[in-house]
């Protein structure tokens, strides 16, 4: 095992201990797909299911460390498919996790966006196709900041005292560790021990105003008035502003973090054809649109944006501007780095 391989699966174990079971491919035309949750919604499924005969079975996860875990002690044959942000495409291939896409099979990719294609960690494509972007964003209860007395312009007001119990924070590492990091000045993908380990005291004065670790559901906090303030996905501002007419989005002064999510194939999948045609499926505008509908996450399919209405385009959570994403940073991976990174999210949230 790779030297760097071995450092971000050691990250992994140390934050996923608990590995259960899961169903391998039976015979029959299925999907067995390994997905973030709540990221594709059901009505996709049974559509799929509907035109090609193909039950997908998903299971799924809320970290990228937790799915290398379970890959890594399960095995890839467990699933035929996973959908895996771009900084662990690297790991992945190192361990021989991934096998070819035949993308002569996927006719709809001409729909994606230039500028999710080629990129550094699969500069062909050969083993992953980009799926969507997620961006992680503040979002505000104006009501409830206003009451506080609470602005937020950078990321250094988010330790403001009276934010006390009144944030939800998504359960990842290197989202809040990034933010800790561009706070005081630092490249969110540090490989500097010390500098990532330096981060321990901005993350220490935040825990207090955590109520929450959530990357399953932190929408639902912040749409029912638990909380002032998240630091969530896109995607779930975009659907907390969709219930709560007081929920908005601010951006700081430092950019956002943002991360691509990737559709890959696992060495030993058993239903390969069938994966790709579902890929093909979900690329296609109509489908993709179902997908925004519900989990309004950034379009990266331009044929997608011209069947898109006007619910996705007059959401801040959903619709980031364009310059926002543009000077967004991209999560990239760190190598053997990524375990101080670990340690540090873990003393932050165990102290």
């Amino acid at each position: 095992m790779k030297k760097k391989f071995f450092s971000l699966l050691l990250a992994a174990v140390l934050s996923f201990s608990a590995l259960s079971g899961c169903g391998k491919s039976e015979s029959g035309e299925k999907l067995y797909l390994y997905n973030w949750t709540e990221y594709i919604p059901q009505e996709v499924y049974d559509a799929f299911e509907d035109e090609t005969g193909i039950k997908v079975v998903e299971s799924t996860f809320s970290s990228n460390e937790e799915m290398l875990a379970k890959l890594t002690a399960g095995g890839t044959d467990q699933y035929d498919m996973v959908i895996a942000s771009n900084y662990v495409i690297e790991a992945m291939l190192e361990q021989e996790m991934l096998q070819e896409i035949n993308k002569e099979n996927i006719t709809n990719l001409g729909n994606m966006s230039d500028t999710v294609m080629g990129l550094e960690y699969d500069p062909e494509n050969r083993y992953s196709l980009p799926y969507m972007a997620t961006i992680t964003v503040i979002a505000v209860n104006t009501k409830k900041c206003a009451e506080l007395g609470v602005e937020i312009r950078k990321f250094d007001d988010l330790l403001n005292p009276a934010l006390k119990n009144n944030i939800v924070v998504v359960d990842d590492v290197r989202e809040i560790a990034g933010i800790a990091l561009k706070a005081q000045g630092q490249d969110s993908n540090s490989r500097d021990q010390a500098v990532i380990e330096g981060t321990l005291s901005w993350l220490e004065q935040l825990k207090p105003n955590i109520k929450a670790y959530d990357s399953d559901s932190p929408k639902t906090l912040l749409a029912a008035n638990d909380v002032a303030v998240g630091i969530v996905y896109n995607i779930d501002a975009g659907q907390a502003i969709m219930e709560n007419e007081d929920i908005d989005v601010v951006f700081t002064e430092e950019p956002c973090e943002i991360s691509i999510d990737n559709f890959v194939i696992t060495a030993n999948a058993k239903n390969k054809e069938n994966a790709e045609k579902f890929i093909d499926f979900v690329l296609r505008p109509d489908i993709y649109k179902m997908i925004l509908d519900e989990f309004p996450g950034v379009c990266i399919n331009d044929a997608a944006l011209e069947v898109l209405d006007e619910t996705y385009f007059d959401n801040p959570g959903s619709n980031v501007a364009p310059e926002e994403i543009e000077r967004a940073h991209l999560i990239d991976e760190v190598g053997e780095a990524v375990t101080w990174y670990d340690e540090v999210f873990t003393k932050m949230k165990t102290n």
